[in-house]
């Protein structure tokens, strides 16, 4: 079987309605959820004890962490609300990747996760969600 690549842009500020209409059908509340969480704060706490070059290492190592939990916080609340948003995660990647609706939507059950992933990895789109988490907070 053949693998499927793509290419993703960098996002840029045409990019929020795109994202903000997925967001609002799944419910903001959703995502608030996810930087709300006791395992967030926690890690997030940790995160700023240490001064000391181990306590750096410690600080990257959380903030390694913060990053998966959020990632697959995220893409889990994508997935479970996916029915509300479907056409508009097609045509949001499409928008991102080059491709047509129809080829993105064509994709590999396995490349379409990883797009999704991919998507939710990028530093502009952690950059969007630092200025958003500060909004619910």
């Amino acid at each position: 079987m053949e693998s499927v690549k793509f290419e993703l842009r960098k996002l840029n500020a045409g990019d929020v309605a795109p994202m903000a209409a997925i967001i609002s059908k799944i419910g903001l509340k959703e995502f608030k959820s996810v930087f709300s969480s006791d395992d967030m704060k926690s890690i997030i706490a940790k995160a700023g004890k240490k001064d000391t070059e181990d306590g750096q290492e410690e600080n990257d190592s959380a903030a390694m962490k913060v990053g998966m939990v959020v990632v697959f916080d995220l893409a889990g609340i994508i997935l479970d609300n996916y029915i509300k948003c479907e056409k508009d995660v097609f045509k949001f990647l499409a928008s991102l990747s080059g491709m047509k609706e129809s080829d993105v939507k064509a994709l590999p059950i396995d490349v379409f996760f990883e797009m999704i992933i991919t998507v939710l990895q990028k530093d502009e789109f952690k950059d969007f969600f630092k200025v958003v988490s500060k909004l619910l907070k």
